[in-house]
């Protein structure tokens, strides 16, 4: 029997015939960091994926307002660590990149990359001056296509 190890924990685990190119054994955790890993690539690699994960996480805020918030509140040491947690990420991140904005890093999975060129239609603004934090309320506003007074139509 054939034995690698696993790609999360190091230990050593029998190949299963029918998934030669098995890289992490049967354990809970390491096939939960499997699932991770993959999710990552498929979000970096794959558009479609990424907009139905937004789109079924933005459903589900919908259904659910205010849950993180509530969270927050009955969780506070929940909030504390992800505080020191993201200041951590900060320090890191002002290191090894200081000419780069930490709020660059500090965004949520569905942020709007940047178009080229600017269209017309709606977009969202979302304010970031006075706080590290890019999960603010968006506010909608109509952008039109710039059009010279002075030229005909």
């Amino acid at each position: 029997m054939k034995r690698r190890k696993c790609k999360n924990c190091n230990e050593l685990f029998v190949i299963t015939p029918r998934h030669p190119d098995q890289e992490y054994c049967s354990r809970k955790k390491c096939q939960r960091a499997r699932k991770t890993q993959w999710q990552r690539r498929k979000l970096s690699s794959d558009e479609d994926y990424r907009k139905n994960q937004a789109d079924c996480q933005e459903r589900w805020l919908k259904k659910h307002p205010g849950y993180w918030k509530r969270y927050r509140e009955k969780h506070p040491e929940y909030a504390q660590r992800n505080r020191e947690k993201q200041r951590a990420r900060n320090r890191i991140n002002r290191r090894q990149r200081p000419a780069r904005s930490t709020f660059q890093n500090i965004v949520k999975m569905d942020a709007k990359q940047r178009q080229k060129p600017l269209i017309s239609g709606f977009y969202e603004l979302i304010p970031v001056a006075d706080t590290p934090f890019a999960n603010m309320a968006p506010i909608i506003v109509r952008i039109d296509e710039a059009v010279n007074p002075g030229a005909s139509v």
